[in-house]
C-alpha cells in the first residue's frame, strides 16, 4: 500500500522534538511505502532545513519531501500567513503532478486547513482515501491570540464554515483529544474516528538516567513552547514567592518560543532557562526533578498537549492551570494540584498542597494504556489498513 502524511509541523529524526507522525511514517514503513510531506521551514526554532535533511531521512521505504515557504519569525504575523500560502501553494503544485492511484492513502494533519481542503478537492479525481489527524482546533483556537473570541459562538467565528468544509474531506477521523475530535464530528459524524493522545516515547524515558542535582530541593519543571498560550509568566512569578517564604524551590524551564527572552528577566540561581534540548536529555533533567507544571492560560483552547503526555509518562506530580474538562479528568491518573493561571498566589497555595501529597497514588496501568506511543498508535496503524480495504 502507498500511504502520504501531510503534515507540514512535523519533526525529523536528528530534531529536537518527537513527532507523531514521524513515528507513523517509520512504523508504517515496516509494511507499507510512505511518503512524508513536510516543511522546509522549522516552526519550533525559525530556522530552515536543508534538502538534503530529507534525503538523509528516507530509508528504503520511507521518502520525506520539504516544501518551500519563506518563513516567519512571529507565530502571529502576517508574515506566517504568507508563509503558509507558499506553503500551500508549492503542495497544490505537488498534487497537480501526481498520477491517479498513485496515493492509496493519504494521512493529514490539521491545521494547515487549507492542505485539506485542497486534499478534498483531488481525493476523487486522484483515487485516494483521507484521514484527517486534528492536532489543534482552528479557528477556534485563535481565541489564545485574541481573547474575546472566546465570547463568540463557535459558528460565527471566522472561517468556521471553511474549517467544517475541511473537516467533512475526510473519510476518517483522528484526533489527539476528545475534545478536538468532538469538534471535527460536528462537521463531520458519519465517519470512523479515534481519539488517540499524543504517544509519549516510553523506552527513551525508562532508559534515561534522571540528572543528579548537587543539592536537595523540590525542582519543578516546565518543558515546551514559551509563547501567547502558555502562562510561565506566572510560575517564575509562583516560584519567587515561594523562595521569598523561605521554601527551598527551583523552577527547571525548557524549550523556546517567542516569549523566551522576556521570560528571562525572572532568570537566577533558582529560576534555569535550558533552551532546546535533545528530547532523552530533557527527559534526563525531568526525571531528576519533582513535579511538572503546566502553564498553560485559561483562555488557551488546548487540551491534551504534548507535554500533558510526556508527563504523564513520567508520572510525575502535575501543578495544572489548565480548566480543559478532559484534561482535568486525566490528571486523576496521578498526583496533582489545578491553580488559576496569572495568580501567583494561587500557584503558590497549589504548589504548598502538592509538595505535601506530592507521593500519592499513580494509575501506572492506565497511563501505559493511553499514553505508550508503541501501543496507542497502534490504533491509528488499524485504522488506515481497515480503510484501504473497504
Amino acid at each position: 500500500m502507498n500511504i502520504t502524511i501531510v503534515a507540514p509541523y512535523c519533526s525529523l529524526p536528528s530534531e529536537p522534538y518527537f513527532n507523531r507522525f514521524w513515528y507513523l511514517a517509520e512504523l508504517l514503513s515496516q509494511s507499507h511505502d510512505v511518503l512524508l510531506i513536510t516543511s522546509r521551514f522549522r516552526h519550533y526554532d525559525k530556522s530552515f532545513r536543508r534538502h538534503e535533511d530529507a534525503r538523509n531521512a528516507s530509508a528504503e521505504r520511507l521518502k520525506v519531501i520539504l516544501l518551500d515557504e519563506p518563513g516567519y519569525g512571529k507565530n502571529v504575523s502576517l508574515a506566517r500567513l504568507a508563509s503558509h500560502r507558499t506553503f500551500v501553494k508549492n503542495f497544490e503544485r505537488l498534487l497537480e503532478g501526481c498520477r491517479p492511484h498513485e496515493w492509496d492513502i493519504v494521512y493529514s494533519a490539521y491545521p494547515l486547513m487549507a492542505t485539506n481542503l485542497l486534499l478534498g478537492r483531488h481525493k476523487a479525481h486522484l483515487g485516494y482515501k483521507l484521514i484527517i489527524d486534528v492536532q489543534d482546533v482552528w479557528p477556534e483556537s485563535f481565541s489564545s491570540v485574541v481573547p474575546f473570541l472566546k465570547k463568540i459562538p463557535q459558528r460565527l467565528l471566522p472561517f468556521a464554515d471553511r474549517a467544517d468544509c475541511a473537516y467533512r474531506c475526510a473519510d476518517a477521523l483522528v484526533a489527539v483529544s476528545q475534545t478536538y475530535l468532538g469538534r471535527a464530528r460536528e462537521a463531520r459524524p458519519d465517519v470512523p474516528a479515534e481519539t488517540v493522545y499524543i504517544g509519549a516515547d516510553f523506552p527513551t524515558i525508562t532508559s534515561s538516567t534522571a540528572h543528579r542535582f548537587d543539592t536537595v530541593k523540590t525542582r519543578f519543571f516546565y518543558f515546551g513552547t514559551l509563547s501567547h498560550s502558555y502562562d510561565v509568566d506566572t510560575a517564575c512569578r509562583g516560584i519567587q514567592k515561594l523562595l521569598d517564604s523561605g521554601k527551598n524551590v527551583e523552577l527547571h524551564i525548557m524549550g523556546g518560543g517567542p516569549d523566551l527572552e522576556k521570560l528571562k528577566q525572572h532568570e537566577n540561581h533558582a529560576i534555569k532557562f535550558y533552551g532546546y534540548l535533545p528530547y532523552a536529555e530533557m527527559m534526563s533533567v525531568a526525571k531528576g526533578c519533582d513535579i511538572a507544571v503546566t502553564a498553560i492560560h485559561s483562555h488557551a483552547m488546548q487540551s491534551v498537549t504534548n507535554k500533558l503526555s510526556d508527563y504523564m509518562a513520567l508520572q510525575k506530580p502535575v501543578l495544572n492551570s489548565q480548566t480543559n474538562a478532559e484534561v482535568l479528568d486525566l490528571l486523576n491518573l496521578l498526583p496533582h494540584e489545578n491553580y488559576r493561571s496569572g495568580d501567583a498566589d494561587s500557584f503558590v497555595r497549589a504548589a504548598e498542597s502538592l509538595m505535601a501529597k506530592q507521593n500519592g497514588a499513580i494509575q501506572s496501568d492506565e497511563i501505559v494504556r493511553r499514553f505508550r506511543r508503541d501501543i496507542s498508535y497502534r490504533k491509528i496503524v488499524n485504522l488506515i489498513e481497515r480503510l484501504a480495504n473497504e
